[in-house]
């Protein structure tokens, strides 16, 4: 559970979940939806959180020094996700989803962009809230990937025209 008073490793081990529930949400929904092209976003976006969750496992490993460090895969069936980044549980966002039939990937991606952006303001207030400098820091820069994922989500929907 997220305090306000980890360190950085524990704050590490918070966004992988975070990433990993993210991840869970979009795989799990790319299921459940009717329309292909929604469900083929849906799975984009959720290879776009397997590459936070492994940045976000090599800082971690970097932080754990001479201790051997478990393969990302061993890792990941370790850690387990029941919120999203945004902080929503899984299940709930789940079933606002489910038998849909989204009528383009326009808009899975404003789905997506809301996500993100509840993820960013996340990140933001832990940083405000966290006792430790390294760590307040740290919930900054993954806040400031989550603007990044907004930025290329933004442009997607740009390039689909709204």
């Amino acid at each position: 559970m997220i305090r306000g008073n980890e360190d950085i490793p524990e704050a590490l081990l918070n966004a992988f979940r975070l990433e990993k529930g993210a991840q869970a949400f979009y795989l799990s929904a790319a299921e459940r939806i009717s329309d292909e092209n929604g469900a083929s976003m849906f799975r984009r976006l959720a290879g776009m959180e397997e590459k936070h969750m492994h940045e976000i496992y090599s800082l971690y490993n970097g932080f754990q020094g001479d201790r051997s460090p478990v393969s990302l895969q061993q890792f990941k069936e370790e850690i387990s996700a029941e919120f999203m980044e945004s902080g929503g549980k899984i299940e709930a966002a789940l079933s606002d989803v489910s038998g849909r039939f989204f009528l383009d990937s326009r808009e899975v991606l404003r789905l997506a962009l809301k996500e993100e952006e509840a993820a960013r303001k996340l990140y933001l207030r832990l940083a405000e809230r966290s006792e430790d400098s390294g760590t307040a820091s740290l919930y900054r820069n993954l806040a400031e990937d989550e603007m990044a994922h907004m930025e290329m989500i933004r442009e997607a929907l740009e390039r689909k025209g709204g």
